[in-house]
């Protein structure tokens, strides 16, 4: 009889940890949905030259936004001269190929983020950026 409770006893107590973890893990994936994103628009609009296919200088004039969540907008905007100066260093290094045509340019605004974390990591340990959103962007 004795064996049987403590059994059940074990049996109750890995029930409850298993359902406090499961909650847990729950709530916490709930905290981090439950940041709302936030945009920090860089401005003025970036226009930087790069290198053509040819060797002759080309240009990109484009307008960013980061988005970001609430909790990290405050560091980016801090940041801003370190943000801007790895975007330009980070466009002016592309090529014609690189910028031309809507994959060639989703691929650069993927690395684009990939760049200005590597830069903010650098400095605060933080890489905040979750996307960068061109709203327009011209090559020449």
């Amino acid at each position: 009889m004795s064996l049987m409770i403590s059994l059940l006893n074990k049996h109750s107590l890995f029930t409850f940890f298993l359902l406090y973890g499961l909650t847990s893990m729950v709530s916490h994936a709930e905290e981090e949905v439950a940041s709302p994103p936030a945009y920090v628009e860089l401005k003025p609009d970036f226009v930087v030259n790069h290198l053509g296919d040819d060797s002759r200088l080309k240009y990109i004039k484009t307008s960013i936004s980061i988005r970001t969540d609430v909790n990290s907008k405050d560091l980016i905007e801090a940041n801003m001269p370190l943000v801007r100066d790895a975007l330009v260093m980070f466009l002016s290094s592309r090529t014609t190929e690189q910028v031309t045509g809507a994959i060639a340019r989703e691929k650069t605004r993927e690395e684009a983020a990939i760049a200005v974390n590597d830069a903010l990591q650098k400095e605060t340990n933080l890489a905040p950026v979750k996307d960068i959103l061109f709203a327009s962007f011209v090559t020449q």
